[in-house]
């Protein structure tokens, strides 16, 4: 019997053939679906591109985002940040302000900074740097004595301001904010913080002399490395990492790797964390989080891998913080601080540098571009101003 195609079905005499009729219906239905995913994927890419508030709501908590200041912020500080959708402020803690923990006034600024933060239910992430007596920050235990002043000192901060802190006592009227996580020292793969020369393996007792003290009060105290920068100013921080874990006994000793991937952009930021990362895993350690505990990026000052124009900066504060926060799974990454929130002024007999400049308010307390998109990743208000903090003249 011959047949005839026609219009792309077959006849014989005159009936249509059922199995082709079959074929074509689900072959449509087949075009159908693939059109609307692919349509989906299109409009869920651009979707994620143009609104970056609803990426990071959907994602990262608010305790993701964090920010620092150049000094123990005060409330109108906390104010800005909490309006933000900020969720932890990192804060210095220094032994040489601190040294006498019955002397109110010695006190009085982070009583001010808890205050604020506990009523905004906003975190607050110390520092913990600088002996007691010491000069600013530089000062670093090493002798017997050196060492006892300083956990006194790291015990009375927890003691204070952490779980069931006399601070909370002390202030009923407050919803307690305690401390839970603390940070031991700063940048200590960089000569400044850690002289005359770094030192992995002694960096490392002073976290275990640190952890001892504050697991001592808190129990469940989290403590987290210093935050390690890349910088030929000291041990790259991928060499510094790799000495810490060759010390015996060092993966008991913290909770979270910290890490200040300063770079000229996104890619680097994640180079730098994916190197770190990579090596953890390698050594069998894929469950301790890295925290970014500084990033960022300067809108003035000399020409350097971390200066930028004022659009320039929020370009790089987006490309970043949308990689991270796509990335936070694989880097089992908690925490992304930027650096910091208001520009200040150059110190005496300073000379110009990056970072005074890294701040997403300027020194008049205007935001800056990079305010804005950083808001549009926590989901907050991105209106307000600061106060100045220009050196009158």
């Amino acid at each position: 019997m011959r047949r005839r195609w026609r219009a792309g079905r077959t006849q014989r005499d005159g009936a249509p053939d059922r199995n082709i009729l079959a074929a074509i219906a689900l072959l449509a239905i087949i075009r159908a679906r693939l059109a609307a995913t692919l349509l989906a994927a299109v409009a869920a890419v651009a979707l994620a591109g143009a609104v970056p508030a609803q990426a990071g709501a959907a994602g990262p908590g608010r305790a993701f985002f964090g920010i620092q200041t150049w000094t123990v912020p005060n409330a109108a500080a906390v104010a800005m940040i909490d309006r933000g959708g900020v969720g932890t402020v990192r804060a210095v803690f220094d032994g040489p302000s601190l040294a006498v923990p019955d002397d109110g006034e010695r006190w009085a600024r982070h009583d001010a900074l808890m205050t604020a933060a506990a009523r905004a239910r906003v975190e607050v992430l110390p520092v913990l740097l600088g002996i007691p007596g010491g000069h600013a920050q530089l000062k670093r235990p090493t002798t017997r004595v050196s060492r006892m002043v300083w956990s006194r000192f790291v015990t009375s901060v927890a003691k204070r301001y952490g779980r069931g802190g006399t601070f909370w006592a002390a202030n009923p009227e407050l919803d307690p904010a305690p401390l839970k996580a603390y940070q031991v020292w700063n940048e200590p793969n960089l000569r400044a913080y850690w002289r005359p020369a770094t030192d992995a393996a002694g960096y490392l007792r002073l976290v275990k002399l640190t952890r001892a003290r504050l697991r001592a009060v808190d129990s469940k105290a989290t403590i987290v490395l210093a935050g390690l920068p890349e910088s030929r100013a000291g041990t790259p921080m991928l060499a510094y990492v790799q000495a810490i874990y060759r010390q015996p006994g060092a993966r008991s000793l913290f909770d979270a790797v910290a890490l200040h991937p300063y770079a000229d952009d996104a890619p680097a930021v994640m180079y730098a964390l994916d190197s770190v990362r990579a090596y953890m895993n390698g050594h069998g350690d894929r469950h301790t989080p890295i925290w970014v505990t500084e990033v960022g990026w300067a809108t003035g000052g000399p020409r350097s891998p971390f200066t930028t124009t004022r659009a320039g900066q929020a370009a790089r504060v987006g490309r970043t913080l949308r990689a991270l926060i796509a990335a936070r799974g694989r880097l089992r990454l908690e925490r992304v601080t930027l650096f910091g929130l208001q520009d200040r002024s150059y110190r005496a007999n300073e000379e110009p540098w990056w970072g005074p400049r890294t701040g997403l308010f300027d020194v008049a307390g205007r935001p800056k571009p990079a305010w804005r998109t950083f808001v549009g990743f926590t989901g907050g208000r991105p209106g307000g101003r600061l106060r100045s903090v220009a050196r009158s003249r």
